[in-house]
């Protein structure tokens, strides 16, 4: 009988939850693609329009995280300066990472606030002020369904994508290096664990890579990424070819990036000129007027680099005494705020008080400015 009675009351919280949901705004869900292949891109898009027109409303959405998928914000477009008109969309790109059936779950809530609550907000705007008070109407949204296939076996790079290679010469000295510049540029899923080649026997190598530019798009990341290589011996040695393999969502079909073998001569040494035909040079006296003066010199800068040393103990112990935070409280403007975080704190969570922060400087948004700086404070503390 318990059991009935609760599971009555689950489906009554449910119908309570849509109707409610109905009456605040209306909405959907959507994506470009029903079904679709490991890794290949997908677009997902919500839409969210303001139905009752009692109170202000704020729309907030996020996805849940899976080892299914990954997924990243596109864009997003939220307007809640109309009065009693609030629309937002938002827009995601998902990758699947595993050849099932996949459900993406999201978290999407409606916070209204009468007129008189915002109204008391700008009377109260400093930083000891009252936040706006808002109520929470959490929204069950269904899961949306991909159904993932595998793609082919032993795939470098997924996406339509080049390769090109450039080296700075063919012939060099003994120990001397050579360098080898690898591009990979396209558009797809990001691969950052790729690596060309590992190791040349007898060779002694050096890489670096660098990526020139990431952003990401409805198609998935335009990428560049530049591989360079410096390598030396002192016989000849051949850098092999490389052969990348890769699938191509648009086209529908594998294909192969290639890049020619490079082969270095190293020029023979002539052993003649590594012989020393002068004399030595004369022994000098353990204690002499050129001996004391380079003595002297090295006690001066042992001397100049201790104190120096000291000094800076002593810096960073009144910088540490500085209260916590207190640039942060010494910002005045939004813009101000912007630039801080994205300077000192780009390691922290500030994406969300970021975007928040540029609305308000745009004048997009009714939020305060001392609000939005409380809560990164008390974040901060924690």
């Amino acid at each position: 009988m318990k059991k009935s009675l609760g599971k009555i009351g689950v489906i009554l919280l449910l119908m309570q939850t849509l109707l409610l949901s109905d009456q605040l705004a209306t909405y959907s869900l959507s994506s470009d693609k029903k079904s679709a292949m490991v890794k290949e891109p997908v677009v997902i898009t919500f839409k969210v329009s303001q139905k009752s027109s009692s109170d202000r409303m704020f729309f907030l959405f996020t996805p849940l995280k899976s080892p299914d998928y990954e997924i990243q914000l596109l864009k997003s477009l939220n307007d809640d300066t109309l009065n009693h008109q609030a629309k937002a969309s938002f827009s995601y790109l998902l990758f699947p990472l595993k050849a099932k059936k996949i459900e993406v779950k999201f978290n999407f809530s409606i916070q209204t606030a009468s007129d008189e609550a915002l109204a008391q907000s700008y009377v109260d705007d400093h930083d000891g002020g009252k936040a706006i008070e808002k109520v929470n109407h959490p929204i069950s949204l269904k899961s949306l369904t991909i159904d993932v296939m595998p793609t082919p076996k032993n795939i470098d790079l997924y996406g339509d994508f080049t390769l090109s290679s450039k080296s700075d010469r063919t012939k060099i000295a003994p120990y001397e290096d050579i360098n080898l510049l690898y591009t990979i540029k396209g558009e797809g899923y990001k691969n950052e664990t790729i690596s060309l080649f590992h190791k040349i026997p007898n060779v002694t190598l050096f890489k670096d890579i660098h990526n020139v530019y990431s952003k990401i798009t409805k198609n998935g990341y335009q990428t560049q990424r530049v591989y360079t290589y410096a390598l030396s011996d002192t016989e000849d040695f051949t850098v092999p070819a490389l052969h990348l393999n890769a699938y191509s969502f648009s086209k529908h079909k594998a294909y192969t990036l290639d890049t020619p073998a490079y082969h270095i001569h190293v020029k023979a040494i002539d052993i003649q000129t590594l012989l020393d035909k002068s004399d030595s040079p004369m022994t000098t006296p353990l204690l002499s007027l050129e001996i004391m003066k380079q003595y002297f010199i090295y006690i001066v800068i042992f001397l100049f680099g201790f104190i120096s040393a000291k000094l800076s103990e002593i810096n960073i112990i009144k910088r540490v005494k500085n209260t916590p935070f207190e640039d942060i409280k010494n910002t005045q403007t939004a813009q101000e705020l912007i630039l801080l975080l994205l300077n000192n704190y780009k390691n922290m969570e500030i994406k969300e008080y970021v975007e928040r922060l540029e609305k308000i400087a745009y004048k997009q948004s009714s939020q305060s400015f001392h609000e939005v700086k409380k809560e990164i404070l008390e974040l901060f503390s924690k």
